[in-house]
């Protein structure tokens, strides 16, 4: 799929990062992230999505290393830089000079020379005006360093006011059966704008993938408790609406020969505006199962199905 007019080419699965870790009591598995970024690219995946707040930037660190092993030319990537501390690591900020200091900082760890998409991650309530902010990434296209940019977690109004300045190349926003449901208009607008749109979590946090709730209640534990994602898609009563959609995919699944992740990811696939998902794995398994839904197609009468599922989720609460 087309990034904007950038020249860039990105697959409808795109890999995710976050999950190769290293988690803070871990120690850095660079063999595993070999191993699913190969299956990754087995599966047609030719990108793949990190941030410089994923894990204090080891996150970058863990996937350049893979990426010496696999072949530095085998993925596409999408970074992003931040405008401070989130609840996975710190940001750079997004003054002017901050912004050419992330970047390059994001390139030295993952081993590259250029990013081929770079993102604003979340907006900065620091005061930071947003067209010093955008005015900096569009530098960073100038200079060789970026070859698209783009803008994540934002409004339509703001990515409206960033376009004006310069064309903003995609966006990246979440979209699942169970959440961010609201975003749906959102993504048709920025689609029929010529923006490529990504999409994060297309399966729930893991609630879509198969799993019990006791399984995924049980990855998502210390601050992420408090999180408003947690307590939205896994909070008491919330949870067992998430499960409701998640039991309910089986049996579609089934017919279609398929898994319950690969219909999710499927059905975000085929909402209007959609570029590419994005989802991650530890398992190289699962990746290659995940790459498949890009080809999953879903016929109406199954369309229509699914969606009538989003009303048993907790965004109808």
């Amino acid at each position: 799929m087309p990034v904007g007019s950038s020249g860039v080419e990105i697959s409808r699965l795109g890999q995710g990062g976050y999950e190769l870790g290293p988690e803070p009591h871990e120690t850095p598995d660079v063999a595993r992230a070999v191993q699913v970024i190969r299956a990754a690219i087995d599966g047609g995946i030719n990108w793949l999505d990190t941030s410089e707040n994923y894990l204090v930037t080891h996150n970058e660190e863990v996937i350049g290393a893979a990426l010496t092993r696999v072949g530095n030319d085998e993925l596409l990537i999408a970074s992003k830089v931040a405008p401070g501390a989130g609840v996975t690591g710190g940001g750079s900020g997004f003054r002017r000079e901050q912004v050419h200091a992330a970047c390059r900082g994001s390139l030295e760890r993952l081993g590259r020379d250029h990013l081929d998409l770079y993102f604003l991650h979340w907006p900065d309530d620091t005061g930071v005006p947003l067209e010093e902010t955008w005015g900096a990434m569009a530098e960073l296209v100038e200079s060789g360093l970026v070859r698209a940019i783009g803008m994540s977690n934002y409004s339509l109004e703001e990515v409206a006011h960033c376009h004006a300045q310069r064309r903003v190349d995609a966006v990246q926003i979440g979209l699942s059966l169970i959440d961010y449901l609201e975003n749906r208009s959102d993504i048709t607008a920025w689609g029929d704008d010529g923006i490529a749109v990504t999409i994060f979590e297309p399966l729930g946090s893991g609630i879509l993938t198969g799993r019990t709730i006791e399984q995924v209640r049980a990855i998502w534990t210390g601050p992420w408790v408090e999180s408003p994602f947690y307590k939205r898609l896994l909070g008491p009563g919330n949870g067992e609406k998430s499960f409701a959609v998640a039991d309910a995919l089986r049996p579609i699944a089934q017919r279609l020969h398929a898994t319950v992740a690969q219909v999710a990811i499927a059905w975000v696939l085929h909402q209007p505006g959609v570029s590419a998902a994005i989802a991650g794995s530890r398992s190289d398994r699962h990746t290659h199962e995940n790459a498949v839904a890009a080809g999953l197609d879903l016929p109406d009468d199954v369309l229509k199905e699914l969606d009538g599922l989003v009303p048993l989720g907790p965004a109808f609460a």
